[in-house]
């Protein structure tokens, strides 16, 4: 079936009349609404307006909360703690971030860590918030348990999810986002929703073997093995153990237990190049690592070298001007809730 392309700006201004008619202030709307087209348009599906339903649902069910008391508490020179207040995720990272960059122009690096939040989408948003300001930025954050760890016949660990940005000087900026599973669960979604298979190496059924029915997954790969997992388990710690909230098995379902708050955690971290060494000559050589990168002889020439970034980069050049392509499947979603919300449609 074809996908429907939808203007960026319109996509945009739906979801955020969405968003708005949910008890969200205008402001926070627009906000969220951008982190999920721009997720969109990067080709990160799995992290776009495919979720507004379900947000719709936490904020009517009064588990996420539409208008927040997000608080931010500094505990030292350069790091802080922000109560989210169980807000929206995507608000409680950006006020996290942005308390990372406050501190790191004080203090040389920012750490910072939010707790009792929700879900935050893509991270890479928040990476890309330090890079705006001309800073290198992590970001991370746990989920409820997807992850079924070698060994392990059920899930234990999330999805946990790692961003890092490093600015350029005249190139475009390294950007890194990633699940520790081999793919994030909103793969998983998208796929059921587009009656598509699944990669064997994406996820397992009830039986901890590989499934390529997207019905029949119930948890997810780490991405590398045991590397994965090591990985997932060093963020687990940062984002829960550190902030205060539960951690693994003890954290609510995102799509069970809809009228429980999430209590997630998240970490972020800002650093300023210029504590460490001169800022243009660190913009000029990733400038130049990534053009050797792009010029190194390819071992398929239908598929050259590209820099982490690079395939979300060109897919949001390609969709800012032909559109934002939705199946039918969420259009009628979407279109659905619009309908209950009052919101005109798509």
């Amino acid at each position: 079936m074809t996908d429907t392309l939808i203007a960026p700006d319109k996509l945009t201004r739906f979801a955020a009349a969405c968003f708005e008619r949910l008890g969200l202030a205008p402001p926070d709307a627009r906000l969220v609404a951008e982190t999920l087209v721009a997720s969109n348009l990067r080709g990160v599906d799995s992290h776009g307006v495919v979720r507004l339903p379900h947000y719709a649902t936490r904020l009517r069910n009064g588990s996420i909360k539409a208008r927040p008391d997000i608080t931010v508490t500094r505990t030292g020179a350069a790091t802080a703690m922000v109560e989210g207040d169980q807000g929206m995720g995507q608000l409680v990272a950006v006020r996290a971030m942005d308390e990372a960059i406050a501190l790191a122009r004080e203090s040389g690096v920012g750490a910072v860590g939010a707790r009792n939040s929700s879900h935050c989408g893509s991270c890479a948003w928040f990476v890309e918030q330090a890079v705006a300001a001309g800073m290198i930025g992590f970001a991370m954050t746990h989920t409820d348990s997807i992850m079924v760890p070698p060994g392990m016949k059920s899930y234990f660990l999330g999805s946990n999810p790692l961003a890092f940005g490093a600015p350029g000087q005249g190139g475009p900026p390294v950007v890194i986002d990633m699940a520790t599973t081999n793919v994030a669960w909103g793969k998983i979604i998208v796929a059921r929703q587009d009656g598509k298979p699944i990669p064997p190496d994406w996820a397992v059924d009830a039986h901890g073997r590989p499934a390529t029915d997207p019905d029949k997954a119930v948890g997810l790969m780490p991405m590398a093995g045991p590397k994965g997992y090591a990985l997932s388990l060093l963020i687990e710690i940062l984002c829960a153990q550190l902030t205060g909230v539960p951690f693994g098995t003890h954290v609510t379902r995102m799509y069970g237990e809809l009228d429980k708050p999430r209590n997630l955690g998240h970490f972020l971290l800002a650093i300023d190049i210029a504590r460490f060494t001169d800022p243009a000559l660190f913009r000029a050589q990733i400038d130049l690592m990534v053009r050797e990168i792009h010029a190194a002889e390819p071992a398929d020439p239908a598929r050259p070298p590209l820099v982490p970034g690079d395939p979300e980069r060109l897919t949001a050049e390609t969709r800012t001007k032909d559109g934002v392509p939705l199946g039918a499947a969420v259009v009628a979603d979407l279109n659905a809730l619009a309908q209950e919300l009052g919101v005109a449609p798509l």
